[in-house]
């Protein structure tokens, strides 16, 4: 049976992607595949389109194989204009006709999307050879290309119950957000202190921006370091390009300061390390794209979530206030966002352990553990030539709710 991914872009796009690929590789080797004698009995995993360098080390690791398919991408900022009509007049159509031409060559039994700009030339190619394809959704608002290209596919997953609403229903079920398959056999937290390097006298906060980080939240944690480091530990995901900025200061501006040694800047983070830092954590301060929410979920942590203010259709905010409403997570808008303020927030926060441990457990009840084996059982279905569907019944349950 040969599976073809597609819709990176960004790691949050492929994070998912390949911990479907680990899932459908280990249900092949437990011999839990039963693909029928008319196809293909080998299980073959292959990645096409978009590929940035992150992307290409990712899929590397994972030992997935990839071609690079270009695509166009909306810039919603005024001087990415440019850029917005040379993808769409130039790098789309490319895209389309290279993506014709591999899938017709690759002919696939079933494509697993995680949408996104970078998946429309595949799925294009997709709908005109009557591919199944299986789309995947991890906001709680999708984004405009997953909201198009629903017309074009044969199945809908989705992150969180509330995004149902916006697909058509006899497509779409509930799956949650595959996660990295470390998030699955989770250390103790001394472990994860250990490896970390921290210690028990002070509490800890994990300070998340992603792969790039974040420079807002950022400049803020290094502009509130003096106030609470005498209080609290800090793991700081500063992103790999913002790393040595970063140390320079500490060298140049804080090497005097007693309790520096209690913060600790981090450039990329591999697996293994990001899900220590989850563990370890206290509390989380992060970004609110929907794999971050999803690990916060897996790990139970309580979290103040600072959804990025340029986010596509505000889908950063909806997530952050979806986790507010369910009494998961404190949100800080980012147009508020100073140090004073964040300061105020962790230390009303922390001055009551049942608060936090509330958030925790309001986070655990949003997990879905079982995503990526769901997913890869569902994309298998559609390879042997089954596409799912709700029944009639069902749906007018739902919208009774």
């Amino acid at each position: 049976m040969r599976i073809v991914l597609t819709g990176g872009g960004t790691g949050g796009h492929l994070t998912p992607l390949i911990s479907v690929a680990d899932s459908l590789k280990k249900l092949y080797n437990q011999k839990e595949i039963n693909i029928p004698k008319n196809r293909n009995s080998n299980l073959e995993i292959m990645y096409v389109g978009v590929v940035t360098d992150v992307d290409k080390a990712l899929l590397e690791k994972s030992g997935i194989p990839y071609e690079y398919i270009p695509s166009g991408k909306i810039r919603r900022y005024l001087s990415g204009a440019a850029l917005t009509t040379m993808d769409l007049l130039i790098n789309l159509p490319v895209g389309i006709i290279k993506a014709l031409w591999r899938m017709y060559v690759l002919m696939p039994e079933v494509v697993f999307s995680k949408g996104g700009y970078g998946s429309i030339p595949v799925v294009a190619a997709c709908w005109i050879y009557r591919i199944p394809v299986l789309l995947h959704e991890t906001d709680v608002m999708p984004g405009l290309a997953n909201r198009k290209l629903s017309r074009f596919v044969s199945s809908i997953a989705v992150g969180f119950r509330k995004a149902e609403q916006y697909f058509q229903q006899e497509k779409v079920f509930v799956s949650g957000t595959p996660l990295r398959t470390s998030f699955y056999s989770l250390p103790i937290k001394d472990e994860a202190k250990k490896q970390l390097s921290l210690h028990d006298r002070k509490p800890i906060i994990f300070v998340t921006g992603g792969s790039q980080g974040a420079m807002r939240i950022n400049n803020v944690i290094l502009e509130l370091l003096t106030k609470i480091l005498p209080e609290f530990q800090i793991v700081h995901q500063v992103g790999q390009y913002n790393l040595e900025a970063v140390e320079n200061f500490i060298k140049t501006t804080m090497a005097n300061f007693p309790d520096i040694t209690d913060y600790h800047p981090l450039g990329f983070v591999d697996e293994k390390t990001m899900v220590a830092c989850f563990v370890a954590a206290d509390m989380v301060i992060g970004r609110a794209g929907g794999t971050t929410l999803a690990e916060i979920s897996e790990v139970g942590r309580p979290s103040i979530l600072v959804p990025l203010a340029e986010s596509a259709n505000n889908h950063q905010f909806e997530n952050a206030y979806f986790y507010r409403e369910a009494g998961a997570a404190i949100v800080v808008d980012e147009s508020n966002l100073s140090a004073p303020l964040l300061e105020s927030t962790i230390r009303r926060a922390f001055q009551r352990q049942s608060d936090l441990d509330l958030m925790s457990e309001r986070a655990k009840e949003l997990r879905r553990p079982s995503a990526s084996e769901d997913i890869a059982q569902l994309l298998i279905t559609m390879g042997c030539g089954f596409v799912p569907r709700k029944k009639k019944q069902k749906i007018a349950q739902l919208k009774s709710l």
